[in-house]
Protein backbone atom coordinates (compact mmCIF):
# COMPACT_ATOMS: atom_id res chain seq x y z
CA UNK A 1 0.00 0.00 0.00
CA UNK A 2 1.42 3.36 -1.03
CA UNK A 3 1.06 5.80 1.81
CA UNK A 4 3.64 8.33 0.67
CA UNK A 5 1.33 10.32 -1.56
CA UNK A 6 -0.09 13.08 0.60
CA UNK A 7 -2.54 15.74 -0.39
CA UNK A 8 -1.03 19.21 -0.87
CA UNK A 9 -0.83 21.46 2.17
CA UNK A 10 -2.15 19.01 4.77
CA UNK A 11 -3.16 20.18 8.21
CA UNK A 12 -3.28 18.19 11.41
CA UNK A 13 -6.58 17.53 13.14
CA UNK A 14 -5.79 19.66 16.18
CA UNK A 15 -4.63 22.54 13.97
CA UNK A 16 -7.89 22.35 12.04
CA UNK A 17 -9.72 22.54 15.37
CA UNK A 18 -7.69 25.59 16.37
CA UNK A 19 -8.29 27.16 12.97
CA UNK A 20 -12.08 26.86 13.01
CA UNK A 21 -12.26 27.82 16.67
CA UNK A 22 -10.23 30.95 15.94
CA UNK A 23 -12.52 31.88 13.05
CA UNK A 24 -15.36 32.29 15.55
CA UNK A 25 -13.51 34.93 17.56
CA UNK A 26 -14.23 37.85 15.20
CA UNK A 27 -18.02 37.33 14.85
CA UNK A 28 -18.29 36.61 18.58
CA UNK A 29 -16.46 39.85 19.42
CA UNK A 30 -18.54 41.90 16.94
CA UNK A 31 -21.93 40.46 17.94
CA UNK A 32 -21.01 40.37 21.62
CA UNK A 33 -19.81 43.98 21.55
CA UNK A 34 -23.06 45.16 19.96
CA UNK A 35 -25.12 43.18 22.44
CA UNK A 36 -23.05 44.43 25.38
CA UNK A 37 -23.24 47.99 24.11
CA UNK A 38 -27.03 48.02 24.22
CA UNK A 39 -27.10 46.21 27.57
CA UNK A 40 -24.65 48.67 29.16
CA UNK A 41 -26.52 51.62 27.68
CA UNK A 42 -29.83 50.28 28.98
CA UNK A 43 -28.40 49.72 32.48
CA UNK A 44 -26.81 53.19 32.50
CA UNK A 45 -30.13 54.82 31.60
CA UNK A 46 -31.93 52.73 34.20
CA UNK A 47 -29.49 53.77 36.93
CA UNK A 48 -29.59 57.47 36.04
CA UNK A 49 -33.39 57.49 35.71
CA UNK A 50 -33.70 55.76 39.06
CA UNK A 51 -31.40 58.31 40.69
CA UNK A 52 -33.22 61.30 39.14
CA UNK A 53 -36.58 59.85 40.19
CA UNK A 54 -35.27 59.45 43.73
CA UNK A 55 -34.12 63.10 43.76
CA UNK A 56 -37.49 64.24 42.39
CA UNK A 57 -39.33 62.37 45.14
CA UNK A 58 -37.12 64.00 47.78
CA UNK A 59 -37.89 67.46 46.38
CA UNK A 60 -41.61 66.81 46.27
CA UNK A 61 -41.59 65.43 49.81
CA UNK A 62 -39.57 68.40 51.07
CA UNK A 63 -41.99 70.82 49.39
CA UNK A 64 -45.00 69.13 50.96
CA UNK A 65 -43.49 69.26 54.43
CA UNK A 66 -42.03 72.77 54.39
CA UNK A 67 -43.88 74.44 51.49
CA UNK A 68 -40.56 75.64 50.19
CA UNK A 69 -38.10 74.80 47.41
CA UNK A 70 -34.69 73.67 48.65
CA UNK A 71 -31.57 74.85 46.94
CA UNK A 72 -30.29 71.44 45.86
CA UNK A 73 -27.13 71.54 43.77
CA UNK A 74 -28.59 69.04 41.29
CA UNK A 75 -31.45 71.36 40.49
CA UNK A 76 -30.50 72.70 37.07
CA UNK A 77 -33.27 75.23 36.50
CA UNK A 78 -36.69 76.40 37.68
CA UNK A 79 -39.24 77.53 35.10
CA UNK A 80 -42.22 79.54 36.32
CA UNK A 81 -45.77 79.20 35.04
CA UNK A 82 -45.01 76.03 33.07
CA UNK A 83 -46.71 72.79 34.00
CA UNK A 84 -46.01 69.14 33.06
CA UNK A 85 -48.83 66.74 33.77
CA UNK A 86 -46.30 63.97 34.46
CA UNK A 87 -42.52 63.77 34.81
CA UNK A 88 -40.62 63.67 31.50
CA UNK A 89 -37.09 62.35 30.84
CA UNK A 90 -35.01 64.08 28.19
CA UNK A 91 -31.51 63.70 26.73
CA UNK A 92 -29.38 66.74 26.06
CA UNK A 93 -25.82 67.78 25.29
CA UNK A 94 -24.08 70.41 27.38
CA UNK A 95 -20.76 72.05 26.61
CA UNK A 96 -18.09 71.10 29.12
CA UNK A 97 -15.88 74.19 29.50
CA UNK A 98 -12.86 72.30 30.80
CA UNK A 99 -12.72 69.80 27.94
CA UNK A 100 -14.38 72.09 25.38
CA UNK A 101 -16.65 69.30 24.18
CA UNK A 102 -20.31 68.41 24.29
CA UNK A 103 -21.17 65.99 27.08
CA UNK A 104 -24.41 63.92 27.26
CA UNK A 105 -26.77 64.52 30.17
CA UNK A 106 -30.04 62.96 31.25
CA UNK A 107 -32.72 65.40 32.48
CA UNK A 108 -35.95 64.95 34.42
CA UNK A 109 -38.61 67.62 33.96
CA UNK A 110 -41.48 67.69 36.50
CA UNK A 111 -43.91 70.28 37.93
CA UNK A 112 -45.07 71.31 41.41
CA UNK A 113 -47.61 73.90 42.59
CA UNK A 114 -46.14 76.46 44.98
CA UNK A 115 -48.35 79.10 46.54
CA UNK A 116 -50.90 78.72 43.74
CA UNK A 117 -48.35 78.98 40.93
CA UNK A 118 -46.94 76.21 38.72
CA UNK A 119 -43.21 75.68 38.63
CA UNK A 120 -41.30 73.22 36.44
CA UNK A 121 -38.12 71.89 37.98
CA UNK A 122 -35.29 70.31 35.97
CA UNK A 123 -32.91 67.74 37.41
CA UNK A 124 -29.98 66.42 35.38
CA UNK A 125 -27.20 63.85 35.67
CA UNK A 126 -24.15 63.03 33.59
CA UNK A 127 -24.53 60.07 31.17
CA UNK A 128 -21.89 57.70 29.86
CA UNK A 129 -20.83 58.69 26.33
CA UNK A 130 -21.61 56.32 23.49
CA UNK A 131 -17.92 56.05 22.66
CA UNK A 132 -17.17 55.17 26.28
CA UNK A 133 -19.88 52.51 26.26
CA UNK A 134 -18.64 51.08 22.94
CA UNK A 135 -15.04 50.98 24.14
CA UNK A 136 -16.00 49.30 27.39
CA UNK A 137 -18.20 46.74 25.65
CA UNK A 138 -15.44 45.90 23.16
CA UNK A 139 -12.82 45.48 25.87
CA UNK A 140 -15.10 43.31 28.00
CA UNK A 141 -16.12 41.00 25.16
CA UNK A 142 -12.60 40.84 23.71
CA UNK A 143 -11.21 39.86 27.09
CA UNK A 144 -13.89 37.24 27.62
CA UNK A 145 -13.48 35.88 24.08
CA UNK A 146 -9.72 35.57 24.42
CA UNK A 147 -10.15 33.93 27.80
CA UNK A 148 -12.65 31.45 26.37
CA UNK A 149 -10.40 30.72 23.38
CA UNK A 150 -7.39 30.19 25.63
CA UNK A 151 -9.20 27.67 27.81
CA UNK A 152 -10.79 26.10 24.72
CA UNK A 153 -7.38 25.56 23.14
CA UNK A 154 -6.07 24.20 26.42
CA UNK A 155 -8.97 21.77 26.79
CA UNK A 156 -8.89 20.78 23.10
CA UNK A 157 -5.19 19.96 23.38
CA UNK A 158 -5.72 17.77 26.42
CA UNK A 159 -8.95 16.16 25.19
CA UNK A 160 -7.51 15.51 21.74
CA UNK A 161 -4.44 13.89 23.22
CA UNK A 162 -6.60 11.56 25.30
CA UNK A 163 -9.70 10.81 23.21
CA UNK A 164 -7.99 10.63 19.82
CA UNK A 165 -5.14 8.35 20.90
CA UNK A 166 -6.77 5.22 19.33
CA UNK A 167 -7.24 7.10 16.07
CA UNK A 168 -3.61 8.22 15.96
CA UNK A 169 -2.50 4.68 16.79
CA UNK A 170 -4.52 3.35 13.85
CA UNK A 171 -3.21 6.10 11.58
CA UNK A 172 0.36 5.31 12.61
CA UNK A 173 -0.09 1.63 11.72
CA UNK A 174 -1.78 2.08 8.34
CA UNK A 175 0.72 4.73 7.19
CA UNK A 176 3.52 2.22 7.80
CA UNK A 177 1.65 -0.77 6.44
CA UNK A 178 3.12 -2.57 3.43
CA UNK A 179 0.94 -4.82 1.36
CA UNK A 180 3.51 -7.62 1.44
CA UNK A 181 3.43 -7.69 5.26
CA UNK A 182 0.78 -9.16 7.62
CA UNK A 183 -2.24 -7.01 8.45
CA UNK A 184 -1.53 -4.99 11.62
CA UNK A 185 -3.57 -5.51 14.78
CA UNK A 186 -5.52 -2.40 15.75
CA UNK A 187 -6.02 -1.46 19.38
CA UNK A 188 -9.52 -1.66 20.84
CA UNK A 189 -11.19 1.51 22.09
CA UNK A 190 -14.11 2.50 24.28
CA UNK A 191 -15.32 4.74 21.43
CA UNK A 192 -17.71 2.98 19.03
CA UNK A 193 -16.73 5.03 15.98
CA UNK A 194 -13.04 4.15 16.35
CA UNK A 195 -13.86 0.47 16.77
CA UNK A 196 -16.01 0.61 13.63
CA UNK A 197 -13.16 2.30 11.76
CA UNK A 198 -10.65 -0.33 12.90
CA UNK A 199 -13.01 -3.16 12.00
CA UNK A 200 -13.62 -1.76 8.51
CA UNK A 201 -9.90 -1.20 7.94
CA UNK A 202 -9.13 -4.72 9.11
CA UNK A 203 -11.58 -6.25 6.61
CA UNK A 204 -10.36 -3.99 3.82
CA UNK A 205 -6.66 -4.67 4.42
CA UNK A 206 -7.22 -8.42 4.66
CA UNK A 207 -9.09 -8.42 1.35
CA UNK A 208 -6.42 -6.25 -0.26
CA UNK A 209 -3.53 -8.43 0.91
CA UNK A 210 -5.32 -11.61 -0.20
CA UNK A 211 -6.00 -10.14 -3.65
CA UNK A 212 -2.39 -9.00 -3.85
CA UNK A 213 -1.09 -12.44 -2.88
CA UNK A 214 -3.35 -14.24 -5.36
CA UNK A 215 -2.45 -11.81 -8.12
CA UNK A 216 1.26 -12.17 -7.37
CA UNK A 217 1.05 -15.98 -7.39
CA UNK A 218 -0.90 -15.94 -10.65
CA UNK A 219 1.61 -13.64 -12.34
CA UNK A 220 4.56 -15.70 -11.17
CA UNK A 221 2.96 -18.99 -12.21
CA UNK A 222 1.83 -17.62 -15.56
CA UNK A 223 5.26 -16.14 -16.16
CA UNK A 224 6.97 -19.41 -15.34
CA UNK A 225 4.68 -21.45 -17.60
CA UNK A 226 4.94 -18.99 -20.49
CA UNK A 227 8.71 -18.75 -20.25
CA UNK A 228 8.97 -22.54 -20.18
CA UNK A 229 6.90 -23.02 -23.35
CA UNK A 230 8.55 -20.07 -25.07
CA UNK A 231 11.94 -21.58 -24.31
CA UNK A 232 10.80 -24.85 -25.92
CA UNK A 233 9.59 -22.97 -29.02
CA UNK A 234 12.85 -21.02 -29.30
CA UNK A 235 14.98 -24.13 -28.80
CA UNK A 236 13.15 -26.04 -31.54
CA UNK A 237 13.28 -23.02 -33.83
CA UNK A 238 17.04 -22.74 -33.29
CA UNK A 239 17.41 -26.43 -34.08
CA UNK A 240 15.47 -26.06 -37.32
CA UNK A 241 17.46 -22.97 -38.31
CA UNK A 242 20.76 -24.80 -37.79
CA UNK A 243 19.54 -27.87 -39.72
CA UNK A 244 20.82 -28.15 -43.33
CA UNK A 245 17.48 -29.54 -44.42
CA UNK A 246 14.58 -27.39 -45.53
CA UNK A 247 14.19 -24.77 -48.23
CA UNK A 248 14.53 -21.01 -47.88
CA UNK A 249 10.79 -20.44 -47.47
CA UNK A 250 10.58 -22.87 -44.57
CA UNK A 251 13.63 -21.33 -42.91
CA UNK A 252 12.08 -17.87 -43.20
CA UNK A 253 8.93 -19.11 -41.47
CA UNK A 254 11.04 -20.60 -38.70
CA UNK A 255 12.91 -17.29 -38.31
CA UNK A 256 9.58 -15.49 -37.89
CA UNK A 257 8.51 -18.02 -35.26
CA UNK A 258 11.80 -17.55 -33.39
CA UNK A 259 11.55 -13.76 -33.60
CA UNK A 260 7.93 -13.75 -32.41
CA UNK A 261 8.77 -16.07 -29.50
CA UNK A 262 11.69 -13.83 -28.50
CA UNK A 263 9.53 -10.70 -28.62
CA UNK A 264 6.73 -12.43 -26.71
CA UNK A 265 9.21 -13.47 -24.03
CA UNK A 266 10.42 -9.88 -23.68
CA UNK A 267 6.84 -8.55 -23.55
CA UNK A 268 5.94 -11.09 -20.88
CA UNK A 269 8.93 -10.08 -18.76
CA UNK A 270 8.01 -6.41 -19.18
CA UNK A 271 4.42 -7.06 -18.13
CA UNK A 272 5.62 -8.94 -15.06
CA UNK A 273 7.89 -6.01 -14.20
CA UNK A 274 4.97 -3.59 -14.62
CA UNK A 275 2.88 -5.71 -12.29
CA UNK A 276 5.62 -5.70 -9.66
CA UNK A 277 6.01 -1.94 -9.92
CA UNK A 278 2.26 -1.44 -9.57
CA UNK A 279 2.25 -3.71 -6.52
CA UNK A 280 5.08 -1.67 -4.96
CA UNK A 281 7.32 -4.74 -4.64
CA UNK A 282 10.47 -2.65 -5.02
CA UNK A 283 11.15 -1.19 -1.59
CA UNK A 284 14.94 -1.38 -1.27
CA UNK A 285 15.33 2.33 -1.83
CA UNK A 286 18.79 3.85 -1.39
CA UNK A 287 20.51 7.12 -2.16
CA UNK A 288 22.34 6.56 -5.44
CA UNK A 289 24.01 8.58 -8.15
CA UNK A 290 21.94 8.14 -11.33
CA UNK A 291 25.04 8.96 -13.35
CA UNK A 292 26.38 5.44 -12.73
CA UNK A 293 23.49 3.34 -14.16
CA UNK A 294 23.23 5.78 -17.07
CA UNK A 295 26.91 5.31 -17.98
CA UNK A 296 26.56 1.52 -17.66
CA UNK A 297 23.61 1.47 -20.06
CA UNK A 298 25.38 3.70 -22.58
CA UNK A 299 28.24 1.19 -22.59
CA UNK A 300 25.81 -1.65 -23.39
CA UNK A 301 24.38 0.20 -26.41
CA UNK A 302 27.72 1.50 -27.68
CA UNK A 303 28.05 -1.17 -30.38
CA UNK A 304 24.47 -0.71 -31.64
CA UNK A 305 24.97 3.06 -31.77
CA UNK A 306 28.16 2.62 -33.83
CA UNK A 307 26.53 0.17 -36.25
CA UNK A 308 23.65 2.59 -36.94
CA UNK A 309 26.12 5.50 -37.18
CA UNK A 310 24.23 7.48 -34.54
CA UNK A 311 26.02 10.54 -33.20
CA UNK A 312 25.98 10.43 -29.40
CA UNK A 313 26.67 13.46 -27.23
CA UNK A 314 26.21 13.41 -23.49
CA UNK A 315 26.84 15.72 -20.58
CA UNK A 316 26.44 14.30 -17.09
CA UNK A 317 26.99 15.43 -13.54
CA UNK A 318 26.26 13.78 -10.19
CA UNK A 319 22.52 13.32 -9.65
CA UNK A 320 21.47 11.88 -6.30
CA UNK A 321 18.10 10.12 -6.26
CA UNK A 322 16.38 7.97 -3.64
CA UNK A 323 15.10 4.84 -5.37
CA UNK A 324 15.59 1.11 -5.89
CA UNK A 325 18.91 0.41 -7.62
CA UNK A 326 17.35 -2.22 -9.89
CA UNK A 327 14.63 0.17 -11.04
CA UNK A 328 17.27 2.84 -11.66
CA UNK A 329 18.98 0.42 -14.10
CA UNK A 330 15.62 -0.36 -15.75
CA UNK A 331 14.78 3.35 -16.05
CA UNK A 332 18.12 4.22 -17.67
CA UNK A 333 18.02 1.14 -19.94
CA UNK A 334 14.49 1.77 -21.26
CA UNK A 335 15.15 5.45 -21.93
CA UNK A 336 18.38 4.85 -23.85
CA UNK A 337 16.91 1.80 -25.63
CA UNK A 338 13.93 3.88 -26.75
CA UNK A 339 16.22 6.61 -28.10
CA UNK A 340 18.31 4.05 -30.02
CA UNK A 341 15.51 1.78 -31.23
CA UNK A 342 13.30 4.55 -32.61
CA UNK A 343 16.16 6.53 -34.14
CA UNK A 344 17.08 6.79 -37.79
CA UNK A 345 20.24 5.75 -39.61
CA UNK A 346 22.96 8.37 -39.04
CA UNK A 347 20.75 10.15 -36.53
CA UNK A 348 21.74 11.66 -33.21
CA UNK A 349 21.18 11.22 -29.48
CA UNK A 350 21.81 14.00 -26.97
CA UNK A 351 21.78 13.18 -23.25
CA UNK A 352 21.98 15.78 -20.49
CA UNK A 353 21.98 14.84 -16.80
CA UNK A 354 22.00 17.55 -14.13
CA UNK A 355 21.55 17.44 -10.37
CA UNK A 356 17.75 17.33 -10.67
CA UNK A 357 16.90 16.55 -14.30
CA UNK A 358 17.52 14.05 -17.11
CA UNK A 359 16.93 15.10 -20.72
CA UNK A 360 17.24 12.71 -23.68
CA UNK A 361 16.78 14.12 -27.18
CA UNK A 362 17.01 12.03 -30.35
CA UNK A 363 16.19 12.12 -34.02
CA UNK A 364 13.33 9.97 -35.19
CA UNK A 365 10.25 9.93 -37.38
CA UNK A 366 7.35 12.41 -37.23
CA UNK A 367 4.43 11.59 -34.96
CA UNK A 368 1.02 13.15 -35.58
CA UNK A 369 -0.63 12.27 -32.27
CA UNK A 370 -0.11 13.41 -28.71
CA UNK A 371 3.40 12.30 -27.66
CA UNK A 372 2.26 11.92 -24.04
CA UNK A 373 0.11 8.97 -25.19
CA UNK A 374 3.29 7.06 -26.07
CA UNK A 375 3.93 6.81 -22.33
CA UNK A 376 0.77 4.75 -21.88
CA UNK A 377 0.75 0.98 -21.83
CA UNK A 378 0.33 -0.73 -25.24
CA UNK A 379 0.35 2.55 -27.17
CA UNK A 380 1.45 2.12 -30.78
CA UNK A 381 4.61 3.79 -32.08
CA UNK A 382 5.45 4.58 -35.66
CA UNK A 383 6.53 0.98 -36.32
CA UNK A 384 3.42 -0.51 -34.77
CA UNK A 385 5.17 -1.93 -31.72
CA UNK A 386 3.49 -1.82 -28.35
CA UNK A 387 4.99 0.85 -26.09
CA UNK A 388 5.73 -1.19 -22.98
CA UNK A 389 9.21 0.19 -22.43
CA UNK A 390 8.04 3.77 -22.00
CA UNK A 391 5.06 2.57 -19.97
CA UNK A 392 7.55 1.08 -17.52
CA UNK A 393 9.41 4.40 -17.46
CA UNK A 394 6.13 6.19 -16.70
CA UNK A 395 5.26 3.75 -13.89
CA UNK A 396 8.69 4.17 -12.29
CA UNK A 397 8.36 7.95 -12.46
CA UNK A 398 4.89 7.77 -10.89
CA UNK A 399 6.20 5.47 -8.16
CA UNK A 400 8.84 8.00 -7.09
CA UNK A 401 6.86 11.15 -7.93
CA UNK A 402 9.22 12.08 -10.76
CA UNK A 403 7.69 14.37 -13.37
CA UNK A 404 8.07 13.17 -16.98
CA UNK A 405 7.48 15.09 -20.21
CA UNK A 406 7.51 13.80 -23.80
CA UNK A 407 7.77 16.28 -26.66
CA UNK A 408 8.06 15.81 -30.43
CA UNK A 409 8.91 18.72 -32.72
CA UNK A 410 10.05 18.40 -36.35
CA UNK A 411 10.74 14.67 -35.88
CA UNK A 412 12.94 15.45 -32.85
CA UNK A 413 11.87 13.43 -29.79
CA UNK A 414 12.67 14.73 -26.31
CA UNK A 415 11.98 13.06 -22.97
CA UNK A 416 12.61 15.05 -19.81
CA UNK A 417 12.47 13.66 -16.28
CA UNK A 418 12.50 15.99 -13.28
CA UNK A 419 13.75 14.22 -10.17
CA UNK A 420 13.08 17.08 -7.73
Amino acid sequence: MDTNSIQPHPMKLIKQTYKYTSLWIIPIIVIGSLFSYFIIEFIAYEEVDEFLTYEMERLVKYHKEYNDLPDFHKLEKVIEDVKYDSPVFKDTLILEPGDNEMVPYRQLWFSINHNGRDFTLVLQHLLLGRDDIARGAFLIISGLALLVVFFTFLSVTRVTGKIWNPFYDTLHKITRFKISEPVPRFSSSDIDEFNALNSTLNVLLKKTTEDYRHNKEFNENASHELQTHLAVIKANAEALLSSPKGNAEELESVRKIYSAATQLSQVQKSLLLLSKINNREFSNNVNLNFEEPLRNVLGLFEETIDIREIELTHSTEPCNVFMDAGLAEVLANNLVKNAVKHNIQKGFISIKLTADMLEIENSGTPHAGNPELLLLRFSKGENGNSGIGLAIVKEICDLYNFKIQYEIKNAIHKITIFFG
